[in-house]
């Protein structure tokens, strides 16, 4: 019998009982899930939520500000996925890899099934999501010209 899917911080999916999943994908979901809680837990601390508070743009660039400050990049997250940075952008947070896999084991379609997924379950990353705040994903290859790149908003939940 398979081990339940356990749910761990920043909605990342935990991994048990699913060894039909490709190693990528599973490096890929995790890697995103670490992102998101640190991300979550810098936003909402830093007053995300405060009513009167910072414009989106500004709890944008304060909550990168401070994964910067917290964090050397780059970072190797596993032994084929390098977290290679985070970027404030327009109304958005931009969070950047480099997985070192086969990219035609890893589809687009199953990175954005697992990062909804779980952004939208997570309590946190929702109040990033509902202050209009996007989240994209960038994944590159090296040695290969594919690219994944993702925005979610609330609207995607």
């Amino acid at each position: 019998m398979p081990a339940p899917r356990r749910s761990s911080p920043g909605g990342a999916a935990a991994y048990g009982g699913r060894p039909q999943q490709p190693r990528g994908r599973r490096v890929l979901v995790a890697v995103v899930g670490i992102v998101a809680f640190l991300v979550a837990g810098a936003l909402v601390r830093w007053g995300l939520s405060s009513f009167g508070g910072p414009s989106k743009q500004e709890l944008v660039d304060q909550g990168v500000a401070k994964i910067t400050e917290q964090t050397t990049f780059p970072k190797q997250v596993d032994e084929i996925t390098t977290w290679t940075g985070v970027d404030a952008e327009d109304e958005a947070i931009h969070y950047r890899y480099s997985v070192a896999a086969d990219p035609t084991a890893i589809s687009e379609r199953a990175i954005r099934s697992s990062v909804l997924s779980n952004l939208c379950s997570t309590t946190a990353t929702r109040d990033i999501l509902e202050e209009d705040i996007a989240m994209r994903y960038s994944y590159v290859f090296p040695g290969s010209t594919k690219t994944v790149d993702l925005e979610f908003t609330d609207a995607d939940c």
